[in-house]
């Protein structure tokens, strides 16, 4: 079965991911800060960082589609090879940051940990998201069989 993703659909994909992420980023970021990190105060400049690392979790989305449906072994190994790639990303900066403390084991620990968390969680939110797309269709469709 062919896939109809064209740009639009994936830049729509693209920007509900983004938008997911930058909230479950959010988060992490909150809570890694409190428990590591919990006097240090920070300027405006800060809120920057969830957009711009939920960015960085967004570009997979144009290198990873396929065409066709894939099998359930295929869409695993996409995942992986996925959160691998932004977790390569992610531990890069933090290894770069001269701000975040990499130096502290728990930290990078935490930080991988949590971008896994992130994925995972943008995954369920995701499945949802669709799966309430998917059965609002077939209410129609079941609406539109009735009268037809």
């Amino acid at each position: 079965m062919k896939n109809k993703y064209g740009i639009k659909e994936r830049l729509g994909e693209a920007f509900r991911l983004y938008f997911i992420l930058v909230t479950l980023i959010t988060i992490l970021l909150m809570v890694v800060g409190m428990l590591f990190d919990g006097d240090r105060t920070f300027s405006y400049e800060a809120f920057f960082s969830p957009l711009f690392y939920a960015f960085i979790g967004v570009i997979p989305v144009f290198f990873f589609q396929s065409d066709k449906e894939l099998s359930m072994k295929r869409l695993i190994i996409r995942n992986v090879l996925y959160v691998l790639i932004v977790e390569a990303a992610i531990l890069l900066i933090v290894f770069k940051a001269p701000n975040i403390p990499s130096d502290r084991i728990e930290v990078v620990i935490s930080i991988a940990v949590g971008v896994l968390v992130v994925f995972i969680l943008s995954l369920i939110v995701e499945y949802i998201f669709e799966l309430t797309q998917a059965n609002e269709m077939n209410a129609y469709l079941e609406e539109y069989q009735k009268n037809k």
